[in-house]
């Protein structure tokens, strides 16, 4: 059980949070409203965890999750956020957070999320990923993905190996290979973190994910 301190500027949402989270077996010890109530909070209760649903296009959210981690260093951070447009890649990565979900997720994954870092682990909402992965303007046909590189992406996106996508796709790992690298160069990435915003090289986890 984890010792959670849950943010959002929405109270009937505020409520459905706090419900699923200790129906799950945690313990909510304090809820604001406003994110600029959550630091004191932290520094108050000094929970295990720490939910905000925020507006991604906030100027101060970038900032939240450093004074955050430098009130409890320990501090696991859970960020659910309402985009305003399309989501950057690196605006992803400067939030700098241990859990991302997108508004309106199911309380199945919420509970999956604050699971997976309280146990440690970094953990991102799959659509975010699939928006992270879209192109971003009519691009040219032979720079759009595959079905079989979308299917690839979204594996590794997930956590899995490339041996265990080699096995769940009944192909060689070499064809796994291949097919991930022509991702790269469609989609102008570097590497598995950039593909699925890997922080300090740990990856997130979903359901039948490993470590890469």
């Amino acid at each position: 059980m984890s010792a959670l301190v849950v943010a959002d500027p929405r109270g009937v949402y505020l409520a459905g949070l706090e419900w699923v989270l200790r129906e799950a077996g945690h313990s909510v010890v304090a809820e604001c409203h406003l994110t600029i109530e959550v630091l004191p909070l932290v520094e108050r209760h000094r929970p295990d965890i720490v939910i905000v649903g925020l507006d991604i296009a906030d100027p101060q959210t970038a900032a939240l999750s450093s004074r955050l981690k430098a009130a409890n260093g320990a501090l696991g951070i859970i960020f659910i956020v309402q985009p305003t447009g399309r989501l950057d890649i690196k605006e992803i990565q400067a939030l700098d957070v241990d859990g991302l979900l997108l508004d309106g997720i199911s309380h199945h994954y919420l509970v999956e999320c604050v699971n997976a870092v309280a146990s440690g682990k970094k953990w991102i909402d799959n659509m975010i990923v699939q928006q992270l992965l879209m192109p971003r303007s009519q691009p040219q046909p032979m720079s759009r993905l595959t079905g079989r590189e979308t299917e690839i992406a979204d594996l590794v996106s997930r956590g899995l190996r490339n041996k265990t996508i080699a096995q769940r796709l009944h192909v060689s790992e070499g064809t796994v290979k291949m097919h991930l690298h022509h991702v790269y160069e469609k989609l102008r990435l570097g590497n598995r973190a950039e593909l699925a915003w890997m922080a300090h090289g740990k990856g997130f986890d979903h359901p039948g994910a490993g470590p890469l």
